[in-house]
């Protein structure tokens, strides 16, 4: 690329100073040979047509001086404003990233309640349950499956920090397969068939602890909106379009009222009977502070829509 160069201010000023010198000393010259009667013919015209438009021209080029120091002095703060905007825009990101990890360590914390109080609930059915092993049996293997679920909340509550996201490439197809694997056991146990459809692998830039927080919630959503219903599917579905990964979390659970889908981010808002209304607006800060968006998929029926940044395969 060329670049024109740049002239000090110095030489700029003495340039037009020397063009100064020799437009006066051309018209003094000029002026005596006037007066002398050796200055005549298209000479004496061109000494009449110089000394009548050199003003007009330097008043001209003064004009337009002036006017290119206010453009630049009003791009100066054009860009100052932009700079200052963006600037805002990073701290008021970050605003809503902290307040989202310190309002997720205190759900965290309420959430443990259902894990561990359907723990006692098993724990009082296998102690009722006698000689029948195979129940017993499936007594207790639902015991462990809600014992990891809280611990898995405990993980994620040590994992969450105030800094800027842990980011790593994450193989995002993998990550929705293990979580479907995980948390197969609970949908099972009440009926429910949860699904990945994720026919390519694809990568994103993001925090582990971040993104499995929103997938788990999104998750946990599906499968409140299924209960009750003897039965019920739940899929998890993995595609890029325009450089970006968009998972989609849907079921075929009750469709959403029109006045709980304009107010499903609002904080405190919750159609759950043990709930804090918190996780969805978490979720989304979430997303967002990993440079992506969590919104509901005005295209599907009732569907969840993430969509992160796509990174090139490793």
């Amino acid at each position: 690329m060329l670049h024109r160069k740049k002239w000090p201010l110095a030489v700029n000023v003495a340039l037009g100073a020397l063009a100064g010198a020799l437009y006066v000393a051309f018209d003094l010259i000029s002026e005596a040979r006037l007066r002398a009667g050796t200055l005549t013919g298209s000479l004496a015209s061109a000494h009449s047509l110089i000394d009548h438009s050199i003003p007009v021209l330097a008043g001209a080029l003064i004009g337009l001086s002036v006017y290119q120091n206010r453009l630049r002095a009003r791009l100066a703060i054009a860009e100052e404003s932009a700079s200052r905007a963006e600037a805002l825009r990073v701290r008021l990101q970050k605003v809503e990233r902290d307040q989202a990890v310190w309002v997720l360590a205190a759900a965290v914390l309420h959430e443990l309640n259902n894990p561990l109080h359907a723990i006692g609930l098993l724990l009082d059915e296998h102690q009722a349950c006698r000689g029948n092993d195979a129940e017993r049996d499936a007594l207790v293997q639902r015991a462990h499956a809600q014992a990891q679920r809280a611990l898995s909340h405990i993980e994620t509550l040590r994992s969450m920090q105030t800094g800027e996201p842990e980011t790593q490439r994450i193989a995002l197809g993998s990550m929705i397969r293990a979580l479907v694997s995980d948390v197969d056991p609970l949908a099972q146990a009440a009926g429910v068939t949860v699904q990945a459809r994720c026919e390519s692998e694809a990568y994103v830039l993001a925090d582990p602890g971040y993104l499995r927080t929103i997938l788990e919630n999104l998750l946990d959503n599906s499968l409140h909106s299924l209960q009750g219903s003897q039965g019920g599917t739940v899929t998890l579905s993995l595609r890029t379009a325009d450089k970006l990964v968009v998972v989609s979390v849907s079921d075929d659970g009750p469709e959403l009222d029109e006045n709980v889908r304009r107010t499903l981010f609002d904080p405190l808002g919750t159609t759950k009977s043990h709930g804090l209304g918190l996780g969805l607006p978490i979720a989304r800060a979430l997303a967002r502070a990993m440079g992506g968006e969590l919104a509901l998929d005005a295209n599907a029926r009732k569907a969840f829509r993430l969509e992160l940044p796509q990174e090139p395969a490793p």
